[in-house]
């Protein structure tokens, strides 16, 4: 029998969560508690979801409570693709994950692998709205700025062309 280790679920969770591209609202909805909560979870190491949570993540994300619980877990790379065919039937779950995914997912899941923007030596944000507007055409992209500079992904250079103007590219 394995045993449960907390920690091990909150970083399960959290990994899941990140990879699935559904908002901080969305899935405190889904897991029953309040995205302030959840907010606390990620930015401090003692606080940890309780037992019945972790019951709710492993079956929202189709992993046994045991293997959540017990081992750290890669989430698989289609993880959203996996999710909607698994709720396809659940209108709540359905509608959630049809949305439009966050900001931080589209940077690292279509950004990341997109060949314009691979193959650029660095890109200008309305460039990078242009590449993004491709997969989401009515997405608004308030946050991209911020997201691309906390992006593990991404790196962020003053250009030297034009003031006040940041250049993107892969890492």
């Amino acid at each position: 029998m394995k045993i449960y280790d907390a920690q091990i679920a909150k970083k399960n969770i959290l990994n899941f969560f990140k990879k699935s591209g559904i908002t901080i609202e969305d899935f405190a909805n889904i897991l029953g508690t309040s995205d302030r909560w959840i907010k606390y979870i990620q930015s401090n190491e003692k606080y940890v979801f309780d037992v019945e949570i972790v019951k709710k993540a492993s079956s929202f994300f189709s992993v046994e409570y045991s293997n959540m619980s017990s081992t750290v877990l890669n989430p698989p790379n289609n993880l959203r693709q996996v999710l909607q065919k698994k709720h396809s039937k659940n209108l709540e779950y359905s509608k959630i994950l049809n949305d439009t995914p966050t900001v931080s997912f589209i940077i690292e899941n279509i950004l990341a692998i997109d060949e314009d923007f691979k193959n650029s030596n660095g890109l200008e944000l309305k460039y990078v709205k242009k590449i993004i507007k491709k997969y989401y055409p009515n997405m608004k992209l308030t946050t991209l700025s911020s997201e691309l500079q906390k992006s593990t992904l991404i790196e962020s250079s003053k250009s030297l062309i034009k003031i006040n103007t940041n250049i993107y590219k892969l890492k």
